[in-house]
């Protein structure tokens, strides 16, 4: 089985690697400390299998998983304690708890060779979340590179025709979350839902003027001073938020 390791401390990687050369029809075809790398090379290489550490230095596992094309099963790697663990846990895929031992690593194995169909990462995607956790990074995938960038660089979110994207001062990058997904893993502090289609950094709000429908309209301070619309169910609350 072709196996991708992505795993950023080395100590543990080399652990990792040493557990599975004792493991039959297991080919490690590659390793990467970090998401930006392992995206590309997934995607390459096309891997059967993708053990995945979850806190990555650049980006977390749920953005690796949104961002590679090709879906192979993946068992997550992770230092979470148990109760946490069984939060997020899904038959379609395993969990390694760590430090864990060579039986319970060829337990998970066993689960995804003896799978007739793929797992099911998008409900995975779906369920996951960080506990008590925002997302402060993001990552787009633009040509052949991953970019990425820093909720401080945000100023707005917006979906179109079922697309989202962030929409920075110098340009907007597609995203893979609905709006749905991101308001719930954004810093509420920081971030707020404006509109059905728009999520804005209160940082970046310069003005709010009302208008002939009843609702709001913002004025961002960024350079591009983006006109947004503020829904009246959304204008009551925003106002509160900014004491006007």
């Amino acid at each position: 089985m072709k196996t991708y390791l992505i795993e950023d401390e080395k100590p543990a990687l080399q652990r990792l690697q040493g557990l599975l050369e004792q493991i039959g029809d297991i080919e490690i075809i590659g390793t990467s400390g970090g998401g930006k790398q392992a995206i590309l090379e997934i995607d390459a290489l096309q891997p059967e299998l993708v053990l995945l550490d979850i806190h990555l230095a650049d980006m977390s596992g749920l953005d690796v998983l949104q961002l590679i094309k090709s879906k192979p099963a993946v068992i997550f790697t992770t230092a979470y304690d148990q109760y946490a663990v069984q939060a997020f846990e899904l038959r379609a895929v395993d969990y390694l708890l760590k430090p864990f031992s060579l039986e319970r690593l060829q337990e998970a194995i066993s689960r995804v060779r003896q799978k007739t169909e793929k797992p099911a990462i998008d409900e995975l995607i779906a369920r996951w979340r960080p506990p008590q956790a925002c997302l402060t990074l993001f990552a787009s995938r633009f040509g052949d590179k991953i970019i990425i960038f820093s909720d401080d660089e945000i100023v707005y979110f917006t979906s179109e025709n079922k697309f989202t994207y962030a929409c920075l001062e110098n340009r907007r990058y597609l995203l893979n979350p609905t709006l749905s997904q991101l308001q719930a893993r954004l810093d509420p502090e920081k971030f707020v839902r404006i509109h059905r289609s728009v999520i804005v950094n209160l940082n970046y709000v310069h003005k709010i003027e009302a208008d002939s429908s009843g609702g709001y309209t913002i004025t961002t301070r960024d350079k591009n001073k983006s006109q947004l619309p503020v829904s009246r169910s959304a204008g009551k609350s925003l106002r509160k938020r900014l004491g006007w």
